[in-house]
């Protein structure tokens, strides 16, 4: 018998072996990793395309080694440099693919951080804006992307809300025309320390605009991958999403809250957004 049809014989009479699945919040919490945790919103209906956001945020408790985030398809907007529990001094905005490049530099109010292509957990381009931003208070985050010459120019600014502060913290072109698909957003423990210290952080008004139109998210959706370490409630009109060792969930592993509207028409905005057609229209 030829050598193929003895293996494949093999194949057929042997018993093959079960396939354990991996319990990858355990694997990760045994190299000392908490597992992420999620908040997503989105209004009544659901848009065809997403070509901008607007998100507060309120980083609560962010020992160092935290990272908490305004996420989107392809990209997000995180704080970070946070060296001791009351703060940080930088605010990451990243987008990933090989060929994104900074097309305009972050505010320069509080100083520059060095931008670059980074090539860790995929490739991209990592702008910077520095900006000290501290716990407890309430940010802003808009994003939003205009097509030019079959590319993609995504833009984000940030600030402290109670002020309607905005700064520029970067534009990044890439190939091809994106949307943004989704008002999205995580808090990680990004190291392998202190996994007993909780951390939080709060979401609370968010918007997104389908190209022609602000809609205001209804609902926002929490999440966690390790319901035994981490959890999530709303309170006062704010979604707040937390890890920890031995945070366990009483809400399972997902729930959606609805969210009452602002008495704002639409957020007040930096720069106006591109209008495009939308799709299946």
């Amino acid at each position: 018998m030829k050598p193929f049809l003895l293996f494949l014989t093999a194949l057929l009479i042997s018993p093959f072996a079960p396939v354990r699945a991996v319990d990858y919040p355990a694997a990760r919490l045994a190299q000392g990793h908490l597992s992420a945790a999620y908040c997503s919103a989105s209004p009544e209906q659901r848009p065809k395309q997403i070509v901008a956001i607007y998100r507060e945020i309120i980083p609560v408790a962010a020992p160092p080694g935290s990272y908490t985030t305004v996420a989107f398809a392809g990209g997000y907007v995180g704080l970070t440099g946070n060296k001791t529990a009351a703060g940080g001094d930088t605010i990451n905005f990243s987008i990933w693919g090989q060929d994104a490049a900074e097309v305009q530099a972050a505010d320069k109010k509080f100083g520059t951080v060095k931008t670059r292509q980074f090539t860790h957990e995929g490739t991209g381009w990592a702008g910077r804006l520095a900006y000290p931003w501290k716990t407890g208070t309430r940010y802003q985050v808009f994003v939003h992307v205009k097509h030019e010459h079959a590319q993609t120019i995504y833009t984000a600014w940030f600030g402290e809300a109670a002020k309607n502060e905005w700064l520029l913290a970067g534009r990044i072109r890439k190939a091809g025309t994106h949307d943004l698909g989704k008002a999205g957003g995580f808090l990680e423990h990004a190291g392998k320390k202190d996994a007993q210290i909780p951390r939080c952080t709060g979401y609370g008004t968010s918007w997104v605009h389908d190209g022609q139109r602000w809609q205001f998210c209804t609902k926002a959706e929490a999440s966690v991958k390790d319901p035994g370490n981490a959890r999530f409630h709303q309170r006062d009109g704010v979604v707040y999403i937390e890890i920890g060792l031995g945070l366990k969930s009483d809400n399972g592993s997902k729930l959606s809250y609805s969210m009452k509207p602002p008495s704002a028409a639409a957020p007040s905005l930096p720069e106006s957004v591109s209008v495009l057609p939308v799709i299946g229209n």
